[in-house]
């Protein structure tokens, strides 16, 4: 559009400076025939041949003024766009997976310490996880704003807790921390506590 524009415009100008010409040529024919005495008669048919070129060079700078008007209007518009594209990708980009990845894992009571993995597909986490004492098993929940939700499936004693939590920080600041409740109550064991698991940036040797 814009190259459309531009190359009307150059049109435009030759057309507005062969119009100049022809008004400044009239214009200096009249003022000479005045001087040289011409007749009323033919002084009116100069002024109506000035007229004419004036009111076509009229013309052509309205018509160049129209496309600098369009050509400014339709260049606003692609700034518009490119920012609200620029604002789009940045979005885009920040729009990082908060949660995927492999977190330093503690729970209590009792002390466990350990890791789990997870993996974020749009609202669904899965994942697995080692504590201490040689529990392991594999991860369920969801998260959503923030908050997620995790079903503890251990390979021992089947569906054991659930974990609910909230996201804190980003990146390697990133901390996710909350309660726990006992799905399976036994004698000894405690029925509920907290957690919190902080994001590992490197994988552990």
């Amino acid at each position: 559009m814009l190259d459309d524009g531009l190359s009307s415009l150059d049109q435009e100008r030759a057309q507005l400076q062969e119009a100049w010409v022809r008004m400044e040529r009239q214009s200096a024919d009249f003022l000479q025939a005045k001087r040289q005495g011409e007749s009323l008669e033919s002084l009116q048919l100069r002024d109506q041949d000035l007229r004419q070129a004036e009111s076509e060079f009229m013309m052509s700078l309205f018509a160049m003024q129209r496309l600098r008007r369009s050509m400014l209007t339709t260049q606003a518009t692609i700034d518009v766009t490119q920012q609200a594209i620029r604002r789009l990708e940045e979005a885009v980009g920040s729009a990082e997976d908060p949660l995927s990845g492999t977190w330093r894992l503690a729970v209590e009571p009792g002390g466990q310490e350990g890791q789990m993995s997870l993996q974020l597909d749009g609202t669904l986490v899965q994942g697995t996880y080692h504590l201490s004492g040689n529990w392991i098993g594999s991860l369920r929940g969801t998260f959503v704003a923030g908050k997620v939700r995790l079903e503890r499936i251990d390979s021992q004693i089947g569906f054991a807790a659930i974990f609910h939590g909230r996201l804190q920080g980003q990146g390697k600041n990133a901390t996710l921390q909350g309660n726990w409740e006992a799905t399976q109550l036994a004698a000894g064991m405690p029925s509920s506590g907290t957690w919190v698991a902080h994001k590992v940036t490197e994988a552990p040797e």
